[in-house]
């Protein structure tokens, strides 16, 4: 083989060696190309996993506040109902702690009422005539009021009914008369009438 037949042949083996080397470098160009695209895909994947992420956390502790908030209103409406409850069931209590007292004191008030029917001495009379309007003052003063029967319809709420009597002079369930007066207290019975009532 002639020396010109080898360097050609050399020229040609370095020529196919410097392709290879260029086709390699090429692929590995390539491939790093494709590894950084790669790892910028992770990247990005990541970071829009982190942001789904995130903002489904920022969604539950927004939900969570919402929850939080709706209990502490319905604790404070609950509260609020339970002191107007409480201021009124006091009221009530004040309104009526004296029932009992004056149940007592009706009794002597009816006793006086009774005495000023006596008309044999004037003096005594005048007296107890004073001491009686004195009272009817008081119990007026306290809310108590008399319970009205004259010709007025029997009513279960505010009267007892003793006897009934057939009498034409009155309509059916018409209170006949008053064995005993009953009495409210700030509208609220605390003695029922006890009557007689016409039943045809």
């Amino acid at each position: 083989m002639t020396k010109e037949k080898k360097e050609k042949i050399n020229k040609e083996d370095e020529e196919v060696q410097e392709e290879k080397q260029t086709k390699e470098s090429e692929k590995t160009d390539d491939n790093e190309d494709k590894l950084q695209k790669n790892e910028k895909t992770d990247d990005n994947d990541k970071q829009e996993e982190k942001e789904t992420t995130s903002d489904e956390i920022i969604e539950q502790l927004e939900n969570q506040v919402q929850e939080y908030r709706d209990k502490l209103q319905r604790s404070q409406a609950d509260f609020e109902n339970f002191k107007k409850r409480s201021i009124k069931e006091k009221q009530e209590f004040v309104k009526y702690a004296n029932e009992g007292l004056i149940l007592k004191v009706l009794e002597a008030y009816e006793d006086l009422g009774r005495a000023l029917e006596v008309k044999e001495d004037k003096d005594l009379r005048e007296g107890v005539e004073l001491i009686y309007k004195k009272m009817d003052k008081i119990l007026k003063d306290e809310g108590v009021e008399e319970i009205e029967t004259e010709h007025q319809k029997f009513d279960p709420y505010k009267h007892e009914a003793l006897m009934t009597q057939k009498n034409d002079d009155y309509e059916n369930n018409e209170i006949i008369q008053d064995l005993q007066k009953g009495y409210t207290l700030n509208s609220k019975v605390i003695r029922y009438s006890k009557v007689i009532v016409c039943k045809k």
